[in-house]
């Protein structure tokens, strides 16, 4: 029998014809390799850690929300041992928690604790990111749908989903954020999660526990998820009553268990910061986003002396006031922290109550919609595929088959937005309710539309969503190049360098005028924001010699150095020094001489 002889080069004597298997071969792995990336959650994790970590790396050393001071103040006192910090009613007990762990364990010197700041934030969006994968594997198996479609029908529906969280988790929230946003987030998702896996027909006591003590653990993470708990399980279990066969007895079991737990493991929280209050308080946020938002409260987040109209309150532990005009504030005690008025804003404005007013309650709103509006113009890709594929349903022959959406994981959502609305809105306070809404959505509809088109859909959504993501990790990746090839400080650290070599040592005492809340080089510096001259333009007014008076008066309690933010360019007054720009402002600080008799 005669065997073919493969086709060889007679000048080279190589074999021909393999070349094409081998590069077929190769292509098939590729193509292998990508469809495992991008439609397993296993791909997606590398996904979003590499894109996450492409943005945390060029801000490893930013300070990127006026937040950081306080949150960086708190985690410091929780690594030297002082649990009590927890206990602020206005700020998250959680966050401060993770940092005060993160400087325990490394120890940073100040030039490298925001860096320690931005890897317990990155180390945040991996659990948000793993609580978003546990809340997809349960919800996923709650739509019919989804779980009879083919392997390559669930790859693609994966692929939706983890882009939809990768969008709203980088581009909505923001990894770098020095605040519990993220954190939110992932107590949200987790808490979704639970929902969808008690909400299935095996369910029982362990798991109702288990979603009451995440509920519980919500007060921790921020305030306004304390009475959204509340809502979450009026809304669960109204939707179990009406999908569920279960007896009404052993529903009323479960609710009791749930409500009780969520209540025992808050109860810890809710005791610690009222003990340090004096007075019964489940956090002091809500009440004064009101005061200050709704109410337009003056002042606002420098802390109240009075002089307000008596139904908003008396003023328990107000700053000490050095000087009337222009007005001048002292509060180096009882308060620790960098600028102590941010520090613990709960103590400062105690005794102060909101007043409902209509008028300003529909001006609130309207500034909330006015937000809502710019999240949907944000979100146009996810918003118009919604929109194109609610309308194909209309011409589906299953139109008439329900929708099977969760009443709860509609609801809760919406009642997070709406009670945002009330009070003060941002993109990143919502995110992750507009996240579980977007997903219920498309999965309600997504398989009720002919699988070319919801296919094509899907994919445009993605395409013009994804785009200014894109754009903001291409600038990302940017700027790590020209930090490689031109490594360059900080501004705030120049402007902390800078105070360092006029003189001020650590645990100094320096005055500002005007708002302190961005002292992000004071705190590098580990200096002690204890007085401020509230309004700025009243001190710039002043004469030479009644400018005088003002500093003679805070050197009197230990002031060091006065410092300030865009300093008049008309102000001649001499000692002034420029010492550095902070986010676009000019720093400047003026040295005072020592106080013969310093008084407090």
């Amino acid at each position: 029998m005669e065997v073919s002889q493969p086709n060889t080069d007679s000048s080279t004597g190589a074999v021909q014809g393999h070349e094409p298997i081998q590069a077929q071969g190769f292509q098939d792995a590729f193509i292998r390799i990508l469809r495992m990336i991008f439609t397993t959650p296993g791909g997606w994790w590398l996904i979003c850690i590499c894109m996450a970590a492409s943005l945390a790396w060029p801000a490893r050393h930013q300070h990127v929300a006026v937040d950081a001071v306080s949150y960086l103040d708190l985690g410091r006192e929780v690594s030297s041992g002082d649990l009590t910090a927890l206990a602020n009613s206005y700020w998250s007990a959680a966050y401060p928690a993770l940092l005060g762990a993160g400087f325990f364990l490394l120890r940073p010197s100040p030039a490298n604790e925001v860096a320690v700041v931005q890897l317990v934030d990155f180390f945040i969006f991996i659990l948000t990111l793993g609580a978003f994968t546990l809340f997809f594997r349960n919800w996923s198996r709650s739509i019919p749908e989804y779980e009879q479609a083919s392997t390559t029908d669930k790859g693609l529906f994966t692929l939706f989903a983890f882009a939809c969280f990768l969008w709203f988790g980088l581009y909505s929230l923001r990894v770098t954020l020095t605040t519990p946003d993220m954190l939110v987030a992932a107590q949200v998702l987790f808490v979704a999660a639970m929902g969808c896996r008690v909400s299935r027909p095996d369910a029982g006591l362990k798991h109702f526990v288990g979603l009451g003590t995440l509920l519980g653990l919500g007060i921790y993470v921020k305030a306004a998820l304390f009475p959204l708990a509340f809502a979450f399980i009026a809304l669960l279990f109204i939707s179990r009553a009406r999908n569920s066969g279960i007896p009404r007895r052993k529903q009323l079991a479960y609710l009791a268990a749930i409500t009780a737990m969520c209540v025992a493991v808050a109860i810890p929280l809710i005791v610690f910061m009222s003990v340090q209050a004096g007075r019964f308080t489940t956090g002091d946020t809500g009440k004064l986003a009101y005061l200050w938002s709704v109410d337009e409260f003056k002042p606002n987040a420098v802390g109240w002396t009075g002089g307000t109209p008596p139904q908003y309150g008396t003023p328990i532990h107000p700053p000490r006031k050095l000087m009337d005009d222009p007005k001048v504030l002292e509060f180096a005690t009882p308060i620790p922290g960098t600028y102590p008025l941010w520090h613990s804003p709960g103590y400062w404005y105690a005794g102060a109550k909101p007043v409902f007013i209509l008028r300003k309650q529909f001006a609130a709103i309207s500034r909330s919609l006015d937000e809502y509006r710019q999240i949907v113009i944000r979100a146009i890709g996810f918003v118009g595929g919604a929109l194109l594929l609610f309308v194909l349903s209309l011409f589906n022959s299953k139109k008439a088959r329900p929708w099977r959406m969760s009443l709860w994981l509609v609801a809760w959502p919406l009642v997070g937005c709406a009670m945002y609305a009330l009070v003060l809105t941002f993109e990143r306070y919502v995110a992750a309710f507009v996240l579980l809404l977007c997903l219920e959505v498309y999965g309600a509809l997504a398989f009720r539309v002919e699988r070319r088109f919801a296919i094509g859909v899907c994919a445009v959504a993605l395409l013009v969503a994804m785009a200014p993501l894109a754009l903001l990790v291409g600038k990302s990746l940017a700027a790590t190049v020209r930090q490689v090839r031109h490594p360059v400080e900080e501004d705030y650290v120049i402007t902390a360098n800078n105070l360092q070599q006029m003189g001020l040592q650590p645990g100094d005492k320096v005055a500002y005028v005007g708002f302190a809340a961005s002292c992000y080089s004071a705190q590098y510096d580990h200096l002690r924001v204890v007085s401020q001259i509230v309004n700025a333009d009243d001190f710039w007014r002043l004469n030479p010699a009644d400018a005088k008076g003002v500093e003679d008066r805070v050197a009197s309690i230990g002031v060091k150095a006065v410092v300030t933010t865009n300093r008049p360019a008309g102000n001649q007054e001499p000692g002034w020094t420029e010492v550095g720009h902070v986010d676009g402002n000019s720093i400047s600080v003026l040295l005072l001489l020592a106080s013969s008799s310093p008084s407090h």
